[in-house]
Order: C-alpha cells, then sequence, then structure tokens
C-alpha cells in the first residue's frame, strides 16, 4: 500500500512538472520530407519509400513556443516540373502553423498545428508562380496574397528531447479546402483521401533557449 501511494505521488509530481517545463523557447534545426502520399491511417509501411534519397525535399524548421502554444515554420527546396513547360524548376515550399505543444515527463514533446502552404516555383526569367498540391497554379500577386488563398495544412509532430537537441517526426496532411480567405469550418478536417496524400518527414532541432 505505501508503494502505491509512492509511486501515485511521484507520478502526480512529474506530470505537472514535465507539462510545465520550458515557458518560452526557441528551435532551430533541419527537416527531411518525404514526397510520396503516405496514409498515416492505414498502419502500412512501404520500407523503399523511405528509403529512397530521392524521395525527399530538405530544408529548415523553426519552431517558438510559449507556454502550450507554439509556431512553426518549415520551409523545403526541391526542383519541380514546371506546369506549362514541365522543365525542371527551383521550388520552395513553406508551411506556417499554429497550435499546441506539450511536454511530457521532460523526456517528449509533441505537437499539433494548423497553417497556410503555399510553393513557390521561380523559373528562369519569369515571375514566381504560386501553387498549392490541391488547387494547383493560384491567382496571387505575392506570397502573402497566395498564403491567404492555400488551404490550411494540418502538422503533427512527435520529438525525442535530448538536451537542448529534439529529435522527431512529423506527419502532415492538407484540411479539405478549409483557407484563411474563406473560412468554411466543416471543410477542416482531411477527407479519406487527402490522408493518403499526408507526408512524413523528420526533424533535427537545437534549443537556442
Amino acid at each position: 500500500m505505501k508503494k502505491t501511494i509512492l509511486i501515485l505521488t511521484m507520478v502526480l509530481l512529474l506530470v505537472p512538472a514535465g507539462l510545465f517545463a520550458g515557458v518560452f523557447d526557441l528551435s532551430l534545426g533541419v527537416t527531411a520530407q518525404n514526397k510520396m502520399g503516405y496514409d498515416a491511417t492505414s498502419g502500412e509501411f512501404d520500407e523503399d519509400m523511405f528509403t529512397d534519397v530521392d524521395n525527399y525535399a530538405f530544408g529548415a524548421d523553426i519552431r517558438t513556443r510559449l507556454l502550450f502554444a507554439e509556431v512553426g515554420i518549415a520551409a523545403l527546396y526541391e526542383q519541380v516540373e514546371h506546369p506549362t513547360t514541365t522543365e525542371m524548376t527551383p521550388s520552395f515550399s513553406g508551411l506556417v502553423t499554429g497550435g499546441l505543444s506539450l511536454d511530457l515527463l521532460g523526456l517528449v514533446r509533441v505537437g499539433l498545428g494548423l497553417g497556410p502552404r503555399v510553393t513557390a516555383l521561380f523559373p528562369e526569367g519569369e515571375d514566381p508562380i504560386f501553387y498549392t498540391d490541391s488547387v494547383g497554379e493560384l491567382s496571387a500577386d505575392n506570397l502573402m496574397d497566395a498564403l491567404t488563398k492555400s488551404d490550411l495544412t494540418w502538422r503533427a509532430t512527435v520529438d525525442l528531447k535530448l538536451g537542448s537537441i529534439l529529435l522527431g517526426v512529423n506527419y502532415m496532411v492538407d484540411s479539405d479546402g478549409f483557407t484563411i480567405e474563406n473560412s468554411d469550418f466543416t471543410k477542416l478536417i482531411p477527407t479519406a483521401d487527402l490522408f493518403k496524400q499526408g507526408r512524413v518527414g523528420a526533424s533535427v532541432l537545437f534549443t537556442i533557449f
């Protein structure tokens, strides 16, 4: 009986300490995202899909956190086909999310965020082209305009805390057409087909403070 009481007391002390540890922090790092669609609800695993380095896009991962609130920026670089000429063209895709982040027992950090995601192509001698996977090319004048017209995307993260290093995986899936410009809340939840197009990634971040 005494052992049970002792264990329960330790759990009650550890959980709040884990949840409230780190009032504010800023983490910077790198990320690799698989470009192939992966349905996280299926539970199936294709080894070839994840072991081929050509299936990945690489970039930066930035996260800042205040208590439970977290803002994240993920930016990826890759070469993609031009929508009209099919020539390989440099592109950057960016996802800006706001959401929640929790530290569990000081060992694991889990987070869920939502925000706009857009890709910008930079053809030689042409103006940038903005597009999203679901809509295609956007009639946008600049990046901020494109972000308001793009579907919001969910991003879930699970990180192992190794001192000041965060080592983890993430999963990204588009909403069903919810945008900043057209906020139809019935379209916030991804459909089964959208889950099949979800993307898996991995990140390594260093917590600066």
